[in-house]
């Protein structure tokens, strides 16, 4: 009908402008989590040999889902339960999900911008090793004595995650076209910036969490006063002066 075919078009176009206007954001937020993981890494106490473990593991992913087989077919299956689990968060109901090697499928009474971008928002298969791990210190507290073999292991899990995230970027996969493509890659960096901000602070605590939210505030208001002093300054320039 055409009046729904109006209102979808302006929607896109309402998505559009606010993922444009969530850009200097998503900059803003970048400078606040480069800005942290600066202040972590200066502490005298900064785990280096774990940080070296974690990002080996992440970079051997890295080169092993360039050159080896991909386990693409543990990837869809924990792609798809990341939508089921958005859409039970959600308060929804699946009716069925389906996995395959080329792809899956998820079915449930309600969709969202939330449940159709979870699965690059929220790393499921990071977040349930992170948490076996604790648990399984919780029971075994020895098991400390292998944190640098687990955080191996989990960076190469998170390099896994982002390995196929990446890849699917450049691809038309359906879920960045429900809601428009900018509107979901914008959406995407900003949540795993915010992610990786929140983790960042969550290990090493270089600053109190109240200083860590008025610097996140501070460099979104920075931004976006210089864009509007830049544009301001491009239209005196540029506008021809009154009659």
């Amino acid at each position: 009908m055409p009046e729904s075919r109006f209102l979808s078009q302006s929607m896109n176009w309402i998505r559009l402008f606010l993922a444009l206007a969530l850009w200097p954001g998503v900059w803003a937020t970048g400078r606040c989590f480069a800005g942290l993981l600066r202040s972590a890494a200066a502490t005298p106490t900064f785990p280096w040999w774990a940080a070296s473990c974690f990002g080996a593991g992440w970079a051997a992913a890295g080169l092993a889902y360039l050159y080896l087989p991909k386990p693409r077919d543990l990837y869809v299956l924990g792609h798809e339960l990341t939508h089921a689990l958005a859409v039970w968060l959600s308060g929804g109901k699946v009716h069925s999900l389906q996995v395959g090697g080329k792809g899956g499928r998820v079915v449930s009474d309600r969709t969202s911008a939330w449940i159709t971008l979870a699965p690059y928002i929220l790393p499921l298969y990071p977040f349930l090793a992170g948490i076996l791990w604790l648990a399984g210190l919780q029971a075994w507290p020895r098991l400390i004595d292998f944190h640098l073999p687990f955080l191996a292991i989990w960076g190469a899990v998170w390099g896994y995650h982002y390995a196929f995230t990446l890849d699917l970027l450049r691809t038309r996969q359906p879920d960045f076209l429900v809601y428009g493509r900018i509107f979901s890659l914008t959406v995407i960096a900003l949540s795993n910036l915010l992610l990786a901000t929140g983790l960042i602070w969550s290990f090493f605590r270089p600053i109190p969490f109240s200083l860590l939210i008025t610097e996140l505030g501070r460099n979104w208001v920075w931004v976006y006063t210089q864009g509007v002093h830049s544009i301001s300054g491009l239209l005196l320039r540029y506008l021809p002066p009154p009659a």
